[in-house]
């Protein structure tokens, strides 16, 4: 399939936790190429001060409070979005948190709360904005994933799960799109390592796989996602990780995964949700 270069200037891109983080650095790359821009988050003092900072800057923002995990939330505020501003372009499902520790150990909740921002709400927005996209002709959808998509991960299994989710989820909607003859309907998976947040503080880095900044991560991201790259990969090592997982047999990909580091990485996590 041939990569496709992807326009923003003058396109409406909603971004789920938009309000800061990588969300907010997601949506300053956008304005900044000319894209109008819708802000969900959770945190109404963070989207005020991030609309009032982009405002002054000359750029369109709108924001709602907006809980993702929340079927009626997302409904009702994509509603409003669409009496706004009418279909919303481009999708970047942002959100997430990280839940951390021995399994048995973990709360409940946290657990729940894993699979519901990073792989349900994906059902929810998707659902919500995708129909006008498809009366529309056109559309993108940009999900965020994790390197821990194509690899298990000791002391972090809901939220592997829930990233190893949201690619299957994102694959299986670009074939039935294709399928159903919206080739105009595209799709982004971005796939980065540890990023250096809040959420993976006390991570230690495998070796070869540099801990990246959040300014590095999305300015790769973004710049990929432009190029109309489906499954973007960062930094360059995990790029074999699919492949490597899937030549090896499985005893000797977990020596090099231990080897690395990989299976200790998150044994000291001590990170909280964004």
């Amino acid at each position: 399939m041939f990569e496709k270069a992807v326009e923003v200037a003058g396109k409406t891109v909603l971004i789920t936790g938009g309000a800061k983080g990588m969300g907010k650095l997601w949506a300053e790359h956008f304005a900044g190429d000319g894209a109008r821009l819708v802000l969900w988050d959770l945190d109404q003092d963070a989207l005020d001060e991030t609309e009032a900072s982009f405002s002054s800057r000359g750029w369109d923002v709108f924001t709602q409070v907006v809980d993702v995990t929340k079927r009626s939330n997302v409904y009702y505020a994509a509603e409003e979005v669409a009496e706004q501003f009418g279909v919303v372009d481009i999708l970047v499902n942002n959100a997430g948190v990280v839940a951390a520790g021995n399994f048995l150990d973990m709360a409940d909740k946290m657990l729940e709360a894993t699979i519901d921002v990073d792989l349900k709400a994906l059902l929810w927005t998707t659902k919500a904005l995708l129909p006008n996209m498809l009366k529309q002709g056109s559309g993108h959808i940009l999900n965020v994933s994790s390197a821990s998509g194509f690899i298990g991960v000791p002391f972090m299994p809901a939220y592997a799960a829930a990233k190893w989710g949201v690619l299957g989820l994102t694959d299986s909607l670009r074939l039935e799109m294709e399928l159903s003859g919206h080739k105009d309907i595209r799709f982004t998976v971005f796939c980065p390592s540890y990023v250096d947040t809040g959420m993976f503080a006390g991570v230690k880095a495998p070796k070869l796989v540099p801990l990246l900044s959040p300014d590095e991560a999305v300015a790769r991201g973004y710049r990929a996602f432009r190029k109309g790259e489906y499954v973007i990969k960062e930094p360059f090592v995990v790029k074999f990780t699919p492949a490597l997982r899937a030549l090896l047999p499985t005893p000797v990909f977990d020596r090099v995964s231990a080897l690395m580091g990989v299976t200790t990485s998150m044994a000291r996590w001590k990170g909280h949700g964004k």
